[in-house]
């Protein structure tokens, strides 16, 4: 069998792999832990494999990778649910997978195991015979798929069910008070999932528009080969956005967030003006719900707003406070007998080693080399 390495081979093989390395990757660098994007990491897998399936077709590879051959039309059915609980993980605060949702998507992922192994069951004789008789091109131009029920209810019927519940939360989502970031992910999101939809359905009248012009009976693949990479390509990119530090779309672990950007200034500015004003970073166990508590806000809502808004973490920003503190304390000449220990513990900081270091982290330098250059200064 002669195959077909062209442009499109080498794209679909590209992105497949590319995908497979990217979406693993961030998947196992979080721990398999949702960040609030692990199904967008997931349906970027999905989405590589139906490429990468597709590609073998496209370029004959698959008597290499026989075993993967599966007769009749791919159903990507599995993607439909992981969209839909990534556009939940986004539009329903701190969404977790419950039983309902987990038996969900296991009966799609059972369905597609059983698709595998019934295409693994077919004897290799039998196998190669239907590639042969695939490839032979005897056909005229691509396959109607509508005309098959089965086909018609696993592309359409099924789909529609859950873009349905998908535009019903979207429209919801849009009435809340939802940061300007969370608003332009479900956007883009749900613009991805509806042209996916879209191809899906218009495609056959794509391939016969496209085979009347070419007469290239296999037109599907590299149609499918093409338009999967574009998608998966905007899904990439979004990826990468969110874990480079972008302020385009929402952080991780906070893209389901309710709270307005403007909230954030708010509570940073109460959060400010109450620690100053009791000095409560002098308190060695100050703990973000007692803050919280004393500010009448959600903790949630408050470590948003420290990290997104400050980039610090709130230990980060308690400790900024105690640094400023010690370095007063320092400067003080009544405090001239005391060591630098008890100077920490006058800031809030409950060891010598959580002073020097944060002291470090904050400045970049230790306190004995504050004092140094301070003694060098005034001498």
């Amino acid at each position: 069998m002669n195959y077909r390495i062209d442009i499109l081979t080498l794209l679909g093989l590209g992105i497949s792999f590319t995908t497979l390395f990217l979406s693993l990757f961030f998947i196992f660098q979080k721990k398999l832990k949702n960040d609030g994007y692990i199904f967008l990491y997931v349906s970027i897998l999905i989405l590589g494999y139906e490429l990468f399936y597709k590609t073998l077709i496209h370029s004959c590879l698959i008597y290499d990778f026989h075993l993967l051959y599966i007769p009749g039309r791919l159903n990507n059915l599995l993607i439909y649910p992981v969209f839909l609980f990534f556009v939940w993980s986004i539009t329903k605060q701190e969404f977790k997978l419950r039983g309902i949702h987990k038996l969900l998507l296991l009966a799609f992922v059972f369905y597609g195991v059983y698709v595998l192994i019934s295409g693994l069951l077919i004897p290799l004789n039998d196998k190669l015979e239907m590639l042969n008789s695939f490839y032979s091109d005897n056909r005229p131009g691509p396959f109607n798929y509508w005309l098959n029920p089965k086909a018609l209810f696993k592309s359409t019927i099924i789909p529609l069910l859950f873009l349905g519940v998908i535009a019903f939360d979207f429209f919801r989502f849009k009435r809340r008070n939802a940061n300007i970031q969370s608003k332009r992910l479900i956007y883009i999101l749900s613009v991805v999932i509806v042209l996916y939809f879209l191809y899906n359905q218009l495609s056959n009248l794509i391939y016969k528009w496209v085979y009347g012009a070419t007469r290239f009976s296999m037109i599907e693949w590299p149609i499918d080969i093409a338009f999967l990479s574009i998608i998966i390509i905007l899904l990439s990119v979004m990826v990468l956005l969110v874990n480079t530090g972008s302020t385009f779309l929402p952080p991780p672990k906070y893209s389901g967030s309710a709270l307005d950007g403007s909230y954030y200034e708010d509570i940073i500015n109460k959060a400010k003006s109450y620690i100053e004003n009791n000095e409560l970073y002098k308190k060695e166990k100050l703990s973000l719900t007692e803050l919280s508590k004393s500010l009448d806000t959600n903790p949630k809502y408050l470590s948003q707003a420290i990290n997104h808004h400050l980039k610090l973490s709130f230990v980060d920003f308690i400790n900024n406070y105690r640094v400023e503190e010690a370095k007063k304390q320092i400067l003080n000449d009544k405090n001239s007998s005391l060591t630098l220990e008890a100077i920490g513990q006058m800031a809030g900081f409950k060891s010598k080693s959580a002073f020097f270091r944060a002291f470090k982290k904050t400045t970049n330098v230790t306190p004995n080399q504050f004092v140094k250059s301070k003694r060098s200064s005034n001498s």
